[in-house]
């Protein structure tokens, strides 16, 4: 693990590579961290180097506390702390939306979006509202989180799993729930022809939260952007189908 200061916080990234392309990596909700990203981070091609950044476990609160803007902002700026030049983002879920606003925020300075398992808006996504619910009404506990994390993959090995749930239950619960209510008041997508950068929408049919249709609306509202549903796999593509997308993913890191 690594440190740099953003905004006079500590925030801890891992880095993966040594290549002179960067891909900065941004997990999603409810406790994720850089755990998530390790194995796609190892298998990236040796033009580029992977950074992933922790927003719940290990690093800081953000100045302006947690949510998807503040973590967007993050983003941006840990690009400039680094001397990122143009970096890709890979957002997954919340980290998704998160990619998004950066994007919007900043579209000089990002050079690419890859959105895993995400959507514009939480249009349709009853789980989201429901497991905000539960969380304000019941308290964040770690019997809780495991739960939620079943959720996200489909078909995983169970020592990911349980690594990522160890990781995961670290995390405050308040900033889980502030997180999870600023992901459901956020809609982007009457902005998403603003995003200007190539896009790469990638989605498992079998995905228990986002529907196929918030990737539809994500291709649909971004111009020239590229859409992967992949059949055999839920929320977490990377981690249930690997070589599936690579293959993908490895194609537009090289056109990007």
């Amino acid at each position: 693990m690594l440190n740099v200061a953003i905004d006079g916080r500590n925030v801890v990234y891992e880095k993966i590579g040594a290549g002179p392309r960067a891909v900065i990596f941004v997990h999603g909700g409810f406790g994720s961290s850089s755990i998530l990203w390790r194995e796609t981070m190892m298998r990236l091609p040796a033009t580029h180097t992977g950074y992933a950044i922790n927003n719940f476990v290990w690093s800081d609160a953000p100045p302006d506390g947690y949510s998807v803007d503040s973590f967007a902002r993050r983003v941006v700026s840990f690009a400039a702390a680094l001397g990122l030049e143009k970096p890709i983002l890979v957002g997954h879920s919340m980290g998704g939306v998160v990619c998004q606003l950066a994007a919007l925020a900043a579209p000089d300075k990002i050079g690419g979006l890859v959105l895993i398992g995400t959507g514009a808006s939480v249009r349709g996504h009853g789980l989201a509202r429901g497991l905000l619910a539960e969380m304000e009404r019941d308290g964040v506990n770690a019997a809780q989180i495991r739960k939620t994390s079943e959720h996200w993959f489909a078909t995983t090995p169970r020592d990911f799993f349980e690594r990522y749930v160890e990781a995961a239950v670290l995390a405050p619960g308040q900033a889980i729930v502030d997180v999870q209510r600023s992901l459901i008041e956020t809609d982007l997508e009457d902005r998403l022809g603003a995003i200007t950068c190539p896009a790469l929408i990638v989605h498992g049919r079998l995905d228990g939260g986002r529907t196929v249709d918030h990737a539809q609306t994500l291709h649909r509202g971004i111009k020239d952007s590229e859409l992967l549903i992949l059949d055999s796999c839920g929320h977490s593509p990377m981690v249930e189908a690997p070589a599936d997308f690579d293959a993908r993913f490895h194609a537009f890191l090289a056109r990007v």
